[in-house]
């Protein structure tokens, strides 16, 4: 304890006393003159001033003391997460899952900042169980800090927010429960025949979505490795949202399958293919015509062309923004309203950088251009995990931390029927 601290502390304990003696002159408060209230009051906010003074100077030697061994847990957080599990049990269920998401998030950042061989040392049996999910090291990101970057994928990418999202704890989903199915009218097993069968729903694509292993490795400097859990947990979230968007909008649109998913332009040809009858081939190559685009909507089921929208690649976009009908009006409107799509005759248009260029199909089987129900003709298939290991050594020269953080997602055409392409 500081000097400082003790004489805040022993001035305050001086006021206290003071108060309590007038208190004690007399048993029965009521008969307590104005002028000894007014003072014993006095007394009371003195004590109250120098009791705050006290504890704002321990806190501050507290911060010193961490911030001279920054591989400890930030003080501040540390005591918020112990307030919140203590009242846990008086504040019911609630309570509980809050005071069990700040010690993840505390143990998640301790961990980020300790080296591997010295994790054994730093945590407790209960952090290890919680966040360490094997003996490579992989740590994992608590629940409550992934939850954030599954939040804004949609907001930093394009296809996650229109395609149909499910969570898987498998490597593989089956998909034929989403797109066979069996109807006929009067009893089933009777009158069931050819034409009871949804030609749109029947599953042309493949029967299982297989999930793959999504990396990004980012370098955190020594410097922000030792700001306070909620800063660092801050950074964490939104470099590892960026980078998680981007590698999956490229995926989703024109991914090989080969450890990724199979985008929707490369299933216009592999696998389950876009039927021709669901294409329109462009008269010139990398060039765009309204004609052919509105015919887009009308070569696939009405259902889904009901809820269709167009995407397209950075070059075919820049060419259909050009397009002017017969007294110059633009045809593709942008959009005027924060969270609507831009439109292309009347049907959300959207923007997808990682769609094959004009200039590279030329006229060839990826298509630059896809309009169709993307909800009901694309899944990804979610793990819901992100796990991050740390690279102590391969970046140190240069004052730096590797972090590479995985995420498990998988994503195929299941529907090839709710898509209409466009080769340029």
């Amino acid at each position: 304890m500081t000097s400082r601290l003790q004489d805040l502390m022993d001035k305050s304990l001086r006021e206290i006393a003071s108060a309590r003696a007038i208190a004690d002159a007399y048993p029965d408060a009521s008969t307590m003159p104005a002028d000894k209230l007014a003072e014993m009051k006095a007394f009371n906010a003195e004590a109250l001033r120098l009791r705050d003074l006290a504890e704002a100077e321990k806190a501050r030697g507290d911060l010193e003391a961490w911030y001279a061994q920054p591989g400890q847990t930030h003080p501040a957080l540390a005591a918020q997460a112990q307030h919140a599990a203590d009242g846990a049990a008086a504040a019911g269920g609630q309570a509980i899952v809050k005071a069990n998401a700040a010690l993840e998030a505390q143990w998640f950042a301790k961990a980020l900042r300790t080296p591997p061989a010295h994790l054994g040392n730093a945590l407790s049996a209960e952090a290890k169980a919680a966040i360490i999910e094997d003996a490579t090291g992989q740590i994992i990101v608590p629940h409550d800090l992934a939850g954030p970057i599954f939040l804004q994928l949609p907001r930093l990418g394009v296809l996650r927010d229109l395609a149909l999202v499910r969570p898987t704890t498998s490597n593989l989903v089956d998909v034929r429960a989403l797109t066979q199915a069996t109807a006929g009218w009067g009893k089933i097993e009777l009158s069931l025949n050819a034409t009871s069968f949804d030609a749109g729903m029947a599953a042309t694509g493949p029967n299982t979505v297989t999930v793959q292993n999504l990396n990004a490795l980012v370098q955190i400097g020594v410097d922000e490795l030792a700001d306070t859990d909620a800063n660092l947990v801050s950074l964490i979230q939104d470099v590892i949202g960026q980078q998680f968007a981007q590698m999956e909008d490229d995926a989703f649109a024109n991914g090989n399958g080969t450890s990724k998913p199979f985008g929707i332009a490369i299933r216009a040809t592999v696998g389950g293919a876009i039927p021709a009858a669901q294409g329109v081939t462009a008269a010139t190559p990398a060039t765009v015509t309204a004609d052919d685009l509105k015919k887009m909507q009308y070569v696939i089921l009405s259902r889904f062309a009901n809820n269709g929208v167009y995407i397209a690649s950075d070059d075919a976009t820049q060419a259909i923004a050009l397009l002017k009908d017969s007294t110059s009006n633009y045809l593709w409107q942008p959009s005027n309203q924060a969270g609507q799509p831009d439109t292309l005759f009347g049907r959300g248009f959207y923007r997808v950088s990682g769609m094959p260029s004009m200039a590279a199909a030329a006229g060839a089987s990826d298509p630059s251009v896809i309009f169709g129900d993307v909800r009901s003709g694309y899944l990804i298939a979610d793990r819901m995990q992100i796990t991050v290991q740390r690279l102590d050594e391969r970046y140190a020269d240069q004052g730096l931390v590797g972090f590479l953080f995985r995420q498990r997602v998988g994503g195929d055409v299941i529907r090839p029927a709710a898509f209409a392409k466009y080769l340029l």
